[in-house]
């Protein structure tokens, strides 16, 4: 064996129809696809491959691969393939692992590969096996591309002898020599997706969908790639809403954060009240909506959201695991207007009696114990009201901070001021 032979013998790549190698003559190099001999001398698979070399000297898509087929002594013996530069897809990712992760690659490699299937199925034509080491790409920019079809050959030849060593990326009513249609690729392609992820984590958008077209059973696969392809656009589109919604409520946190954190607190200012009357009904003008916790609802525990807050990782979520984290998000929120109405109403109550001309005509020592008391009280109904809703204490303290300066703001709005409070002690003595 010389070096040239040497050569082409380690860039060889198994294929069902046989070694895909690079080949060097005459200082000339061309890539071929060298039939296995036991093929090559099958009457049957040599007629159903010049059929096939038909149908792709007439697909008129950029991802599919024409070729010529090359004879010695009156024997198909090797496919040339159209001039480029070619490898695997199995090769790229063993030499080059890194480039799933580039910017669109699984995406766009997903892509290409249902477009051309679209247009096969729309003539009739199935590929039935999608494993990386039959996918060509090309060397310059990646380009995904496809060779000979699965369906020339169903009938002509055992599939379990033509696809040996590629059964797991095949159907198993191509394997049992049954008839193939759509789902048949739906199948394929979702193992092609689980190959092409199986170094990594699969994305969420991905997981559900592979495990429906990876199904046994052909009826509870999507029907065809047409509707596979639309549920990778909808659970997309959930995944972007979801993280909007998500960042959206992250930025409110922050802009909540800093309001509180940059805002001063309020000093206590003294006053009176000059008619000595104060509003006993509604005193603020407020109106309150929304139906109150049952008494003996559950206490409601949200482990998911406050695994949420540690660490998002959408990507290695199942559907029901997304379904489960969004209603806990809406949850979530819900469980806080509840408690801030049902806080609002009992803060109310406290701070009006705390800021009414009887309290506020008392000595300055008097009224700092009774807002020191009225405070402490809400805080306490707040750590309570916690409790029954389920509310982390953190965020309920913060909304109850939030609504005792909210009313306060308003309450002192509303009192006419007189003057201190020292003031009128004084003018008592």
């Amino acid at each position: 064996m010389n070096y040239e032979e040497m050569l082409n013998a380690q860039r060889r790549e198994q294929l069902p129809l046989g070694s895909f190698l690079r080949k060097t003559e005459d200082r000339k190099f061309h890539y071929a696809v060298e039939l296995k001999p036991e093929l090559a001398g099958s009457k049957a698979f040599c007629e159903a491959l010049r059929r096939d070399q038909q149908i792709a000297s007439v697909v008129n898509n950029s991802h599919q691969l024409s070729y010529e087929l090359i004879e010695k002594d009156g024997r198909l013996c090797e496919l040339e393939l159209q001039a480029g530069n070619y490898l695997t897809l199995a090769q790229l990712l063993n030499n080059n692992p890194a480039v799933v992760a580039g910017q669109g690659f699984i995406d766009k490699s997903i892509e290409a590969l249902m477009e051309l299937t679209e247009k096969l199925h729309a003539q009739g034509i199935y590929h039935l096996c999608y494993a990386p080491q039959t996918v060509f790409v090309r060397k310059s920019d990646n380009w995904l591309m496809l060779l000979c079809h699965g369906s020339s050959f169903q009938g002509h030849i055992d599939p379990k002898t033509f696809y040996a060593g590629f059964e797991d990326a095949v159907a198993p009513e191509v394997l049992a020599g049954e008839p193939v249609d759509e789902r048949s690729d739906v199948y394929a392609l979702g193992r092609f997706i689980e190959q092409l992820l199986a170094s990594g984590d699969m994305p969420f958008e991905y997981k559900a969908v592979v495990k429906k077209a990876t199904d046994a059973d052909p009826e509870k696969r999507y029907s065809s790639v047409a509707d596979m392809r639309k549920a990778f656009e909808s659970r997309r589109s959930v995944k972007r809403s979801t993280l909007m919604m998500l960042g959206a409520m992250a930025i409110v946190g922050l802009l909540i954060f800093l309001y509180f954190d940059l805002t001063p607190e309020a000093s206590n200012v003294e006053f009176v009240d000059d008619t000595g009357l104060v509003q006993k009904e509604d005193p603020f003008g407020l109106e309150y909506e929304g139906t109150e916790l049952p008494e003996d609802m559950e206490v409601y525990s949200d482990p998911e959201y406050e695994a949420f807050a540690d660490s998002v990782k959408l990507g290695e979520m199942t559907d029901e695991e997304f379904r489960v984290l969004s209603d806990s998000v809406n949850q979530h929120l819900k469980l806080e207007d509840i408690f801030r109405r049902r806080f609002k109403k009992e803060a109310e109550k406290g701070l009006s009696g705390l800021y009414s001309s009887e309290n506020m005509g008392s000595s300055e020592s008097k009224f700092i114990s009774h807002s020191q008391t009225v405070i402490e009280n809400l805080m306490e109904y707040a750590d309570k009201l916690s409790e029954e809703t389920g509310l982390p204490k953190d965020v309920a303290k913060s909304i109850a901070s939030q609504v005792i300066s909210s009313i306060q703001a308003d309450v002192q709005q509303n009192v006419t001021r007189y003057g201190s409070m020292t003031q009128s002690q004084s003018d008592e003595e």
